[in-house]
């Protein structure tokens, strides 16, 4: 037996006790890491899609990095052992991505300016988190800090064609900025980013793309 098959074999086997749920929730996610690890080497330096939810490490996505740079979709969701500075790196390492996504893991507002360096490409990019504190709206000051992640959109991702943000801060300040400095965007999905009012003025201006609101 190769010694994929015995690991492939090894995780049949656990698959089969959490079945019966006779392995824990730390077993279960060792086994996922062993699945992804496996996958990842199949690919023979030929993977293009990388999605992961609700398991992983920092030392997964540093495994991937090692074993391929042809990534063209990554999405990394509610993984709370992988930290915004692994996320940064990775998509440093993966120039050919056309689509990321970032689900409730906060990542600040560096990113934005990584990809002007690393990521020619972009057309879909979605951020959807929880923040712990939205700074309220007192000055003009706090409204530039809430916009931040959206005046970087605006002036680096050249080729971005849809662009979905949850619960994030940007006012209507930062929506005619990405608008404005976004002229190839077709999709504009926002949920909850509720200091952004659809007045008459943000109405025409969404009018020729397809704006979901909610």
């Amino acid at each position: 037996m190769t010694r994929g098959g015995g690991q492939l074999g090894l995780i049949s086997m656990h698959l089969a006790k959490l079945a019966v749920g006779q392995i824990s929730g730390k077993q279960i996610e060792s086994v996922m890491m062993n699945l992804t690890k496996i996958a990842i080497d199949r690919s023979r330096g030929r993977l293009e899609e990388f999605w992961i939810g609700y398991f992983g490490d920092n030392d997964l996505l540093l495994y991937l990095c090692g074993r391929t740079s042809m990534l063209k979709s990554l999405r990394v969701i509610s993984s709370d052992r992988i930290s915004n500075e692994r996320i940064l790196e990775t998509v440093k390492r993966q120039p050919l991505l056309e689509e990321l996504e970032i689900t409730n893991l906060y990542i600040g507002n560096k990113l934005p300016g990584l990809v002007e360096e690393a990521l020619p490409n972009l057309k879909q990019f979605k951020l959807n988190y929880v923040p712990c504190n939205i700074p309220p709206l007192l000055n003009d000051e706090a409204e530039d800090f809430n916009n931040a992640l959206a005046f970087g959109i605006a002036k680096t991702m050249h080729q971005l064609r849809s662009l979905q943000l949850t619960r994030n801060g940007l006012t209507n300040k930062g929506l005619r900025a990405i608008l404005e400095g976004r002229p190839h965007l077709e999709t504009l999905e926002m949920c909850r980013c509720y200091n952004v009012k659809m007045d008459s003025d943000m109405r025409a201006r969404c009018a020729k793309i397809t704006t979901i609101i909610s």
